[in-house]
């Protein structure tokens, strides 16, 4: 038995997130080991910060084999969005890790004690920041290969964690420099760059799950009706995940046109949609003759006129 095309893609983005995974720890161990022996707040909590990405990739292991299964009975339209529940997973990480952050940095503000800032601080953290930047390069390079949601949400939380670890060494060189309050502002400064990554993350998801519009339904009837024999398209719908598209539309075809010929038009027309939007995998047309709006519209207007005689006749009693 041949793999599938969902199951390949599955095993890619499970090589890509073990790698990232193995980088993450490596960096989280780093900062929340020194950082502890040093008593760097804002080091700590951007520790917490990449260990949150090494629980987020576990997350997206988990979220990935689920979605991978093919459909079934009870999941007619596949899996696939439990790729984005686990995307909400990693944000709701996120969210935990700004509590984390801000409320050691609270606790610094109040206690007032400065961190031991070493050599080997800077040497950490310049370190953790290059890993994480070939880490976010490399993860959203092969999520866009791959069009996958869990690896494109997974880069974004990595690269928040350099733009916290660049707050984390500005906080480390003003305490150098006998400002120790900028350790703990370090770490607020964290705090608001993971709010904006978690965002993010859940703007984009939420959009896939209420089953928001992938493609303009303009572009899509202009391409269908590029087809000869269709006399209109409309009612064009879409939604999914950008490589995992779901469309139904309307299209109006000559009322002389025989069965065979129309069921052959919706053919060339789904051929030609997929051909110029490779996304979409799942295509379901409804062919109508050009009167068959008309005859929907007039026998609404006929039942409202009857529901108004109706009521005529109830008050005339």
């Amino acid at each position: 038995m041949h793999p599938t095309h969902d199951s390949l893609r599955a095993g890619d983005i499970r090589v890509v997130l073990l790698r990232v995974l193995a980088l993450n720890l490596l960096v989280a161990g780093a900062k929340l080991i020194y950082g502890i022996a040093t008593g760097a707040i804002s080091m700590v909590a951007d520790g917490i910060h990449s260990a949150m990405d090494s629980s987020s990739n576990v997350i997206g292991l988990i979220g990935t084999a689920v979605a991978a299964r093919p459909p079934d009975p009870g999941h007619p339209y596949g899996h696939r969005k439990f790729e984005v529940i686990a995307a909400l997973g990693i944000t709701f990480l996120l969210f935990l890790a700004c509590y984390e952050i801000l409320t050691g940095a609270v606790e610094r503000l109040m206690s007032g004690s400065p961190p031991e800032v070493t050599t080997w601080s800077f040497v950490i953290m310049i370190g953790t920041i290059v890993i994480n930047l070939f880490v976010t390069v490399y993860e959203q390079r092969r999520g866009r290969w791959l069009a996958s949601p869990i690896l494109i949400a997974d880069s974004l939380h990595t690269r928040s964690d350099i733009y916290a670890s660049l707050a984390v060494l500005m906080g480390l060189v003003g305490v150098k420099l006998g400002r120790p309050i900028l350790d703990p502002i370090a770490a607020i400064v964290v705090v608001g760059l993971i709010a904006r990554a978690g965002y993010r993350i859940v703007s984009s998801s939420l959009d896939v799950l209420a089953d928001a519009v992938v493609y303009s339904p303009h572009e899509i009837a202009a391409a269908a009706m590029q087809v000869h024999g269709v006399l209109d398209c409309h009612g064009v719908r879409t939604r999914g995940l950008p490589d995992h598209v779901h469309l139904d539309f309307h299209l109006t075809i000559a009322s002389e046109t025989t069965t065979s010929e129309s069921h052959a038009i919706a053919h060339r027309v789904i051929e030609t949609i997929r051909q110029r939007f490779p996304g979409i995998k799942d295509v379901t047309p409804h062919v109508e003759p050009p009167d068959a709006a008309d005859a929907v519209d007039h026998h609404a207007g006929h039942g409202q006129q009857g529901d108004e005689s109706d009521s005529a006749r109830r008050d005339s009693l």
